[in-house]
């Protein structure tokens, strides 16, 4: 039979000299917990965020699967849209360089060779340089449109079609992060990995924290030196998943689908390396 004058589980007993018995609760054990509130089972169980690599690279993968299911159409539809404006760029481009190529071809043949000929060889490899260079713009902005959106969920929000078309920050920073990566074959081998290892995290920060290119860049090499394993692993993973798309065949058909998927992936692992975790999907 239980004691009615003693205090109830979960409670002390404090007395004070001269005063009666009064309870206080205790804490409960699960609030003392780092996952207290999290479902077991789900994304955010586990060990604490950014101490277990591989678990933070599991519990990422299942956090991008449910953040892409709930919000699939809003990170879909602006890389359908920008596909059909970068195809017809893309076709543009090379009906312009097929009728230079014959217009110089029948140049050739009628035989004025005056220095004129070489000289318009030489305009028309620049020119065909640059539009290779401005074409590519598009697939930028489809990248930064993709990381903002991805960004938005993270911070529990619900992005938009509008808000996965463009974010300016990520854009230059993707545009700033490709010239540095073009430089970076100055050193054959090492400097494409140091630039993958240091500054890859550079436009995720942009898009989900807001941050301009050169702070993205000083904030992702800090991280890349506070957590080296889960910046060298992240890209391994991220390039495994577009690889296995890629032999499959069907990779170009499910890229509007797969570059989100991988930045909603990269958003959770930036928000692990900084012992957080991404916000609940909405």
């Amino acid at each position: 039979m239980t004691d009615p004058y003693e205090p109830a589980p979960g409670t002390f007993r404090y007395s004070a000299p001269g005063e009666q018995n009064f309870e206080q609760p205790r804490f409960q054990a699960q609030a003392q917990q780092p996952n207290a509130g999290f479902t077991t089972g789900s994304a955010y169980d586990g060990p604490p965020p950014g101490t277990d690599v591989g678990n933070d690279i599991s519990k990422s993968f299942s956090w991008a699967w449910q953040a892409f299911t709930k919000n699939w159409v809003a990170l879909v539809v602006p890389g359908i849209i920008w596909a059909v404006v970068y195809a017809g760029l893309l076709a543009i481009f090379f009906v312009g360089y097929f009728a230079s190529i014959i217009a110089l071809a029948n140049g050739a043949k009628s035989g004025n060779n005056d220095g004129a000929e070489a000289v318009a060889v030489l305009v028309f490899v620049l020119i065909v340089f640059l539009v290779m260079f401005l074409i590519q713009l598009p697939l930028a902005a489809w990248i930064s449109g993709a990381y903002r959106a991805a960004g938005l969920v993270a911070r529990g929000e619900k992005p938009t079609i509008g808000s996965g078309l463009f974010h300016w920050k990520t854009f230059l920073t993707s545009i700033l992060y490709g010239v540095i990566s073009i430089f970076s074959i100055i050193i054959p081998f090492l400097g494409q990995l140091a630039c993958l290892f240091f500054f890859s995290l550079a436009p995720y920060l942009s898009a989900g924290r807001d941050a301009g290119p050169i702070t993205a860049f000083k904030e992702a090499a800090n991280k890349a030196l506070a957590k080296p394993a889960h910046v060298i692993l992240a890209p391994l993973v991220s390039f495994a998943v577009m690889f296995v798309l890629a032999i499959t065949g069907i990779g170009l058909i499910l890229l509007p689908a797969a570059l989100p998927f991988v930045a909603l992936f990269y958003m959770s692992m930036l928000a692990r390396i900084e012992g957080t975790r991404p916000a609940p999907v909405v």
